[in-house]
């Protein structure tokens, strides 16, 4: 039977009466007698309405919309990607660019630039400069002659004819002596003040720079108060002089000129917007090659061919990997080049002779260099992802998440005030954009540039690897498409009733979006304890309780609910103590906070002003309840079934550190995880890491307590050997009752 005739035989199934009036108007097979008896008139006979045939298409087109809509609700594939993975990841994303972002700004805002004074002024304006965080100098003070430069090159700007050479010498003068900017007080500034009249000054700022646009904010809010101080002054002074009067509306006019060329200013406008283009692109040129030679090749049956050839599996991936990577620069190079000269068309067009846009080769050359190690990223990353499915629809499925991280990281170049450093250096993607923007601004930013190279080749290698391993696993190579194939890590945890890698990964990410979508700004101590309370029982404990029950679960065994050998809990409050000395010496000297405080930390001030009850609730009891439920309870088990003790260690280590929301204290939380990870292997209980975490936060909750913190270098060693000694301590313990890693050996 043709397929045509089995897509009727449907319609007519659904259609019921309709069905028969549309298989008579489409069918071949038509009776002989077609004559149409008469009929009264109706609305449609008369032209007052839509005609049956029209009715019947209608028909034809809603029963095979239906049935489409119907066909991709069930794929569960396309609901979680189009859905639920968009609802976890990007809250996650948010969270933790939001936090870079705002350590970045915090900083600058810190920050005491350096600029430059010009001419006779007053010590209160000075005074008031430097209340903003600057730290203004005499010209002639930086440089013997800088006043003289400045003033000609101003004049030059101002008046001349070439003013665009002007610019560029004040730039000159600023950049090369790493001066934010330059207030020129005009001739006349201090006396005219004194003598209640207007004073006329010039604030010369680079538009391209993030310092120097901070710097532009600062001074004019210096101004802004100078002006409110001399008008106060000169108020009290002479309350009923009407012409003093007029002039205290404005004491002082300042003047913003630019000293960017027009060309930096093309550069600044388009260069966020290209090194996006350029990401998505070169992933774009990475996604249909690693697609068709993975899913494809498998949908069309000739992988088993390439893989009785005489070449091992590592050649083989290598050999796509690199026909992948070579399309995807190939497509990210021609991109650069079609869009320089597009923004430089454009640039022409819109910027009245203003701006304009030109790439030079210095960053042409680190444009395309950075291209090398993003295209290998992506192409390992695609390449990895596809090996999974098995057919190319369901490998674009697999590929959607790819998009779905890269295309908000790709947008952090178009966020203001917000320049590539160390700390963004090593974010992937965001990196790449972040440095395309500098470079194209000629920015110096040679540390930064070698961190994002370094780690854009790491991340590459590593996705390499994957991609790798993943190709050497038979479950992988020849799952059919109606099953999972077999995995015998799943087959262990469903066996025990433990949960599978991807559902800890899934919880984990669900938690993160809960954290989101309820956190709320505070003022009170009351709302800090509320948006605690809401934290830990609402995002943490209830969506682990929810996942446990809708998974049936083995709760006893995924949650380790049994108690730990009582001679163990003297090496677990040990532990406790040592493991807080020694994250607070790290802290302090490896990963400082920044000057400014984080809302967390304001969130803390808040809460330590509690009583002292309530402090402990909040911070000693609930904390290591809920988040232990969750990090050592389900996803250790989670973990440890597909991978192994320590490997479950590290793992829910570092989620322990992501789940606190602080990017600089990352680190020291993850450190602090592996000591409550490493107590739960050894113990198998989870009440010995709950008692570890409530012995820690006990401590940090006690003010009296934070003096004992600040260590010299010598007294680490104690708390040190302390840590080994209980850790040792536990080891002879062992453990009881523990399931194992499920190891498969490689083909």
């Amino acid at each position: 039977m043709r397929s045509s005739e089995l897509v009727n035989k449907s319609l007519l199934a659904s259609a019921g009466c309709g069905g028969v009036m549309l298989r008579q108007a489409s069918s071949p097979y038509r009776s002989a007698d077609t004559t149409r008896r008469p009929s009264s008139p109706d609305a449609a006979s008369l032209g007052l309405g839509p005609t049956p045939g029209f009715l019947h298409k209608l028909s034809a087109l809603r029963l095979i919309a239906s049935k489409e809509i119907l066909d991709t609700l069930r794929d569960r594939r396309t609901l979680f990607v189009s859905l639920i993975l968009p609802l976890l990841l990007y809250p996650t994303l948010l969270l933790g660019l939001t936090q870079i972002i705002g350590t970045t700004q915090r900083d600058l805002r810190n920050d005491h630039q350096r600029i430059v004074f010009v001419g006779e002024t007053t010590e209160m304006a000075l005074n008031y400069l430097r209340a903003e965080k600057l730290d203004p100098v005499a010209a002639d003070v930086e440089e013997k002659g800088l006043e003289a430069k400045l003033r000609e090159n101003l004049a030059v700007v101002e008046e001349g004819e070439a003013p665009e050479g002007g610019r560029a010498q004040l730039r000159d003068a600023l950049t090369t002596r790493r001066l934010a900017g330059a207030v020129v007080f005009r001739e006349g500034f201090a006396g005219l003040l004194k003598q209640d009249k207007q004073a006329r000054a010039a604030l010369l700022f680079d538009p391209t720079d993030e310092a120097s646009k901070m710097a532009r904010e600062k001074v004019r809010a210096a101004l802004f108060k100078f002006e409110a101080a001399c008008r106060e002054e000169l108020l009290r002074r002479f309350p009923e002089e009407e012409e003093r009067l007029r002039f205290a509306e404005t004491p002082v006019r300042h003047d913003e000129i630019e000293v960017a060329s027009s060309t930096q200013k093309g550069a600044y406008s388009f260069a966020p917007l290209l090194g996006m283009l350029i990401v998505m692109m070169a992933l774009t040129g990475a996604f249909y090659p690693a697609v068709d030679l993975a899913a494809g090749e498998k949908e069309r049956g000739t992988l088993e061919t390439l893989l009785v050839a005489p070449v091992t599996r590592t050649e083989i991936v290598l050999g796509k990997f690199a026909a992948v990577w070579v399309i995807a620069v190939v497509t990210a190079l021609l991109n650069l080049l079609v869009m320089g000269l597009t923004f430089s068309k454009v640039a022409g067009m819109i910027g009245g002779g203003k701006v304009a846009f030109s790439l030079s080769a210095a960053a042409a050359g680190t444009v395309c260099a950075i291209l090398v190690p993003t295209a290998a990223l992506f192409g390992a990353v695609a390449l990895a992802l596809s090996s999974f499915a098995t057919s190319y629809k369901e490998g674009q499925h697999y590929m959607s998440p790819l998009f779905l991280v890269a295309t908000p990281l790709a947008m952090v170049g178009l966020l203001p005030n917000v320049e590539i450093g160390y700390a963004l250096a090593v974010v992937p993607v965001a990196n790449v954009v972040l440095l395309v923007k500098a470079m194209l601004l000629g920015t110096d930013a040679a540390g930064p540039a070698f961190v994002a190279f370094g780690a854009m080749a790491f991340y590459a290698a590593l996705a390499l690897g994957f991609a790798v391993a993943v190709f050497r696993r038979e479950a992988v190579l020849f799952r059919s498409g109606a099953g999972r194939g077999f995995d015998p890590g799943s087959l262990l945890a469903a066996r025990q009733g433990l949960p599978r890698a991807g559902q800890g990964f899934l919880l984990f990410f669900a938690v993160l979006a809960a954290m989101f979508f309820l956190s709320s700004r505070v003022t009170t101590a009351e709302e800090a304890m509320g948006a605690f309370l809401k934290a830990q029982l609402l995002a943490v404990l209830l969506p682990t309780v929810v996942f446990a029950r809708a998974l049936r679960l083995d709760l006893r065994t995924t949650f380790a609910l049994k108690a730990p050998r009582w001679i163990a809990l003297l090496p677990v409050l040990v532990g406790a103590g040592a493991t807080l000395l020694l994250v607070a010496a790290f802290q302090a000297n490896v990963m400082p906070r920044p000057r400014e405080q984080s809302e967390f930390e304001q969130l803390m001030e808040k809460v330590l002003s509690l009583p002292r009850w309530q402090l402990y609730l909040l911070m000693a009891f609930l904390p290591p309840v809920c988040e232990e439920l969750l990090c050592r309870g389900f996803l250790f088990s989670a973990f440890r079934a597909r991978f192994g003790g320590l490997r479950a260690v590290l793992l829910s280590a570092a989620l322990f550190g992501v789940l606190h929301l602080d990017v600089h204290r990352i680190p020291a939380t993850a450190l602090a995880g592996i000591a409550l990870g490493y107590v739960r292997l050894r113990t198998g209980s989870i009440l010995a890491p709950i008692l570890f975490h409530m012995t820690y936060n006990a401590i940090l909750a006690t003010p009296e307590a934070h003096r004992f913190l600040d260590l010299p270098v010598y007294g680490l060693v104690p708390a040190a050997a302390a840590l080994l000694g209980a850790a040792v301590w536990l080891k002879r313990l062992g453990s009881r009752g523990e399931p194992r890693a499920a190891r498969v050996d490689n083909p």
